[in-house]
């Protein structure tokens, strides 16, 4: 069950009383709702932290919380006590520079329902759909991705820096898997094997000296050197 291994991973979590004023989609006013952030938004938490974005909220106000969207853990249609959304004040440029990897057909933001940013509001590959009143962004993450890590913040950052895309002198998990941007180091509960993950793909680290070549080159681009412990590995082995 998604809620019970990402409160496991340690994901922000708490709870709220839905407040009176709620609309008429469950719980009812005065329920208790147990509540704990998507990976995803996890994920671009902590990246924009690192980053020193602003975070303008993931679980909602009071006014949020009186209806039923993904600021909520009884969002519709979505797994009840997740919350699946992220606001955040991104930096000069930082709109384009999510549009513009939302179109790269080598970049996979299909974890991605929606998203506004400057009053308009874009599906998962960029595509405007209509206006909204966001100038902030806002991700939406689509149920299915609950467990998913992602490193959409730490690419945009990269996009801005001019750095997005550089491969010069990466070891060679990273051409077996394939890219470098949004690569981590996982490594599952119980188990010795490291790997270098993202975008649906792993590649196994041979020993300790592929291990050290490729956190080295991480934190020379400025990227998470550090491993990730997962209960399941589910992406395909390359």
């Amino acid at each position: 069950m998604s809620v019970v291994e990402l409160r496991a991973r340690g994901n922000a979590a708490g709870s709220y009383v839905r407040p009176q004023g709620s609309d008429s989609y469950p719980p009812a006013v005065g329920v208790s709702v147990g509540w704990v952030l998507a990976q995803p938004v996890q994920d671009l938490l902590d990246q924009g932290r690192a980053l020193k974005w602003r975070n303008l909220g993931t679980i909602g106000n009071l006014a949020h919380l009186q209806k039923h969207g993904d600021h909520t853990a009884h969002s519709a249609g979505k797994v009840r006590g997740v919350v699946y959304a992220k606001d955040t004040e991104l930096p000069g440029g930082g709109a384009d520079a999510v549009l513009w990897l939302c179109r790269q057909r080598d970049y996979d933001t299909s974890y991605i329902d929606f998203f506004n940013v400057d009053g308009a509001q874009y599906n998962y590959a960029g595509v405007k759909k209509r206006s909204s009143s966001d100038q902030h962004l806002h991700v939406s993450i689509r149920r299915g991705a609950e467990l998913l890590r992602v490193t959409l913040f730490d690419d945009v950052a990269a996009v801005l820096a001019g750095t997005y895309g550089s491969a010069k002198g990466a070891p060679e998990a990273f051409h077996r898997l394939g890219f470098v941007d949004g690569a981590i180091l996982v490594q599952q509960d119980g188990s010795r094997q490291v790997w270098l993950a993202g975008r649906g793909k792993r590649t196994l680290l041979a020993n300790n000296t592929e291990l050290t070549a490729v956190r080295q080159f991480l934190r020379q681009r400025g990227a998470n050197d550090r491993i990730t412990s997962v209960l399941t590995l589910t992406s395909v082995v390359v």
